[in-house]
């Protein structure tokens, strides 16, 4: 009697047992499928743990030690089946684009057969489903796939403006590209159209058309200039010439000795220093020039290179960035800057950087840039840059409805319509629509 007891209970304890252990796992995983709070509250672990997966898988050449991060303006469009939504206002560092960044990473990372294509199938394709990308202005894809860690396969073009990427029914998903002179391509991906799909269904933002969508009433701009129901919201800025009395800060940011016996004044209020074989020009309105000859290694103005005296466009664009960064450091205030275009010619490399102030573009009236390096084999032999101050706001002016700005901008035909912060070097910048 005491053993058949004896048995029940043991068989009753492993039932308990296994009940508390099914319960548990239970709990945990609706724990792991709970949208989490913060900038993350869309997303539930289960996705978080999805998406690094895939990340990991598509990494097959990690940016190196100490290579530089570059960051992009860039807009986002998520078409599904019901709906079409898009974002401005970003930058590769957003999370909206983070979330996204997955999937271009493992396209262009994936990315094989390039075939071109006519810009009618490209605008047919942005009217189907797809996730949207524009950078603003025309991106060398080695920069970017060094941004997204992932290698170049020869498919991709080497400089994009626009990428699409388009569920493909029960293929993976196609990579369509616009590049920097109007063309477009086509290519096939391992990015599965089932997750694809699947992520768009699940985003959410601002209603979204793009002008081709209304012609011929927008007929007279470019076919992707994007209209959304609910921009998002832009501060007026106050600028400085960060430049005015900070002279002697920014001779050693340059690596400059200040308290040089070469150094003088104009009567124009040029500060002019000189060096064995450098020259720094301090103009009073805030423009920083340099023109040199000799660098050693280890200086800012030195560009190391797996190749001698041969670097590529990564490492002279990341010498570039780093000597940017350097020497205005974190005088821009609520501004970031960003690089914008890099021309190769030989060992010669001529770059530009640009300014945004929370993921939207900051334009001089003149339409100068925020500044330029010149690199010319190891070494940097120029450079110009602009060192303005930038404070965001609590005003936030009105802008002109876009039906308005667009019966403006027909006279530029085919141009963008967008909304960008204009400086006329005076003290306040407020944003408007430009046409580029």
């Amino acid at each position: 009697m005491n053993a058949s007891v004896g048995k029940k209970e043991r068989r009753l304890s492993r039932l308990q047992n296994l009940a508390i252990v099914f319960l548990t796992l239970s709990a945990l995983a609706l724990f792991a499928n709970l949208p989490l709070f913060g900038p993350l509250s869309d997303r539930s672990l289960v996705e978080l743990a999805r998406d690094r997966v895939r990340r990991e898988a598509v990494v097959t050449a990690a940016a190196p030690s100490g290579a530089a991060s570059f960051v992009f303006p860039v807009r986002m469009v998520y078409t599904n089946r019901f709906a079409r939504q898009g974002a401005d206002a970003l930058t590769t560092l957003s999370d909206e684009f983070e979330r996204a960044g997955t999937y271009l990473g493992e396209a262009i990372g994936s990315a094989y057969e390039r075939e071109r294509v006519s810009s009618t199938v490209f605008l047919s394709a942005l009217r189907a489903e797809g996730l949207y990308f524009d950078f603003t202005a025309p991106l060398h894809t080695e920069l970017l796939a060094q941004m997204l860690s992932v290698s170049l396969p020869d498919a991709v073009p080497p400089v994009i403006r626009r990428i699409l990427l388009s569920p493909s029914g029960e293929h993976d998903a196609l990579l369509y590209a616009e590049d920097g002179s109007g063309i477009h391509y086509r290519c096939a991906t391992a990015v599965s159209t089932a997750s694809l799909t699947e992520f768009l269904a699940s985003r959410s933002g601002s209603g979204a058309n793009f002008a081709f969508q209304f012609s011929p009433v927008y007929g007279d701009l470019s076919p992707c200039t994007l209209i959304l129901s609910d921009p998002a919201p832009r501060a007026a800025l106050s600028a400085v010439n960060a430049l005015s009395g900070n002279e002697d800060e920014f001779l050693r940011r340059a690596e400059f000795n200040a308290h040089t016996e070469n150094r003088f004044t104009e009567s124009s209020g040029t500060v002019i220093v000189r060096e064995v074989s450098s020259t720094l020009y301090l103009r009073p309105d805030g423009t920083i020039e340099y023109q040199g000859t000799e660098t050693v290694p280890g200086s800012i103005y030195f560009v190391p290179s797996a190749v001698p005296g041969t670097p590529t466009l990564s490492e002279a664009a990341a010498t570039a960035q780093n000597l940017a960064l350097t020497l205005l450091g974190d005088s821009l205030g609520d501004a970031a800057l960003y690089l914008s275009d890099a021309a190769q010619n030989g060992n010669r490399y001529e770059i530009t950087f640009d300014l945004m102030a929370n993921g939207t573009l900051i334009r001089y009236s003149d339409g100068s840039h925020a500044g330029s390096v010149t690199i010319d084999g190891n070494r940097v032999t120029a450079f110009t840059f602009k060192a303005r101050s930038y404070t965001v706001t609590d005003d936030t002016p009105l802008l002109l409805p876009f039906a308005q700005a667009a019966a403006i901008a027909r006279v530029w035909q085919g141009a963008e319509l967008i909304v960008a912060y204009v400086d006329t070097l005076g003290d306040e910048v407020a944003p408007a629509w430009i046409a580029e």
